[in-house]
């Protein structure tokens, strides 16, 4: 299956407009109408890749993609409150103890400024594998602005570290909406989402008023020169129906394909182990290696792709 970047600076590959070429020769995000701010150590300039084809699917993997003209926004204050009128929308909005939300949605009385309703808003867009390969592909396209026929870059959607990371969130926020008696939306792509009910065996999930947690479905669709944003479903689930799910989880293996595996390092690999009933022997125990952060290099790795 071909894997190559779709979209560069805000623009589908296949777009030569004045407007592309002049994103392109910029470096600008038309979403924001900023400079684009994502990097890569192996390239000089900004690493523009705003969404990338893989498993027959366009998938977002800049969060700023969901800003294209305000459709979510909109979509999301239609379902909630059911108008658009006397809405505002603040970015990073937290409060001491609870971090930050990515977006609020605050519904305020009409020629007044008293809040009357808000609702939290998050986005959850897709990550590589093998990244470098999807750089190629970027580098290839901004030399010869076009993709070659039939391309495909090796690289991947790394689904299971998506969700290893952002299931936490679901839940440890899902708590505090819930708490408020208010909704949070997660805006998911649908490949994205249909793992997520795929590794957790959610089936299918219906959308109950009563429910906190909500998740706001969209998809890209190519049509014409361009990608076009779309919703596709809103569904919606408790904290408790979420949390029993992540626990009961059938993919866990079986306990002893793990003692196999330590029996695998007890045979070969018992020089390079700290025994404990061995007097003056220093450890050989490998230590993940932190940086100035304090955090490890793979969690340094996380934090920065957030």
């Amino acid at each position: 299956m071909s894997k190559y970047p779709s979209e560069m600076f805000g623009y589908y590959w296949k777009n030569t407009s004045k407007a592309a070429s002049t994103a392109r020769e910029k470096r600008l995000c038309p979403f924001v109408d900023k400079s684009c701010y994502k990097k890569s150590r192996l390239v000089s300039y900004p690493f523009g890749v705003c969404s990338a084809h893989v498993d027959e699917s366009d998938i977002a993997l800049c969060p700023r993609r969901f800003l294209d003209s305000a459709t979510v926004f909109r979509d999301i204050a239609k379902a909630h409150f059911g108008t658009v009128d006397n809405i505002l929308i603040f970015s990073e909005v937290g409060l001491k103890g609870i971090g930050n939300f990515d977006f609020v949605m605050v519904k305020h009385r009409p020629l007044s400024n008293v809040v009357e309703d808000f609702a939290v808003i998050e986005f959850q867009t897709g990550q590589t594998t093998s990244t470098g390969k999807l750089v190629e592909g970027f580098t290839d396209f901004m030399m010869n602005r076009t993709i070659p026929k039939a391309a495909s870059y090796n690289f991947g959607i790394n689904y299971y570290d998506i969700w290893k990371r952002t299931f936490a969130q679901i839940l440890n926020k899902g708590i505090i909406l819930e708490k408020w008696n208010r909704k949070i939306f997660w805006v998911i792509q649908q490949p994205i989402f249909d793992y997520f009910l795929n590794k957790y065996r959610l089936g299918k999930l219906d959308y109950h008023k009563k429910h906190s947690s909500v998740f706001a479905i969209y998809d890209l669709k190519p049509t014409g020169d361009k990608l076009v944003l779309g919703l596709t479903e809103i569904v919606s689930s408790t904290v408790d129906d979420l949390f029993n799910a992540f626990r009961k989880n059938d993919d866990i293996p079986p306990v002893e394909l793990f003692i196999n595996r330590l029996q695998e390092k007890v045979n070969s690999e018992i020089k390079s182990s700290l025994r404990l009933d061995a007097k003056g022997v220093s450890s050989q125990l490998g230590v993940p290696q932190a940086t100035s952060s304090g955090r490890t290099k793979e969690e340094q790795a996380e934090y920065d792709s957030e």
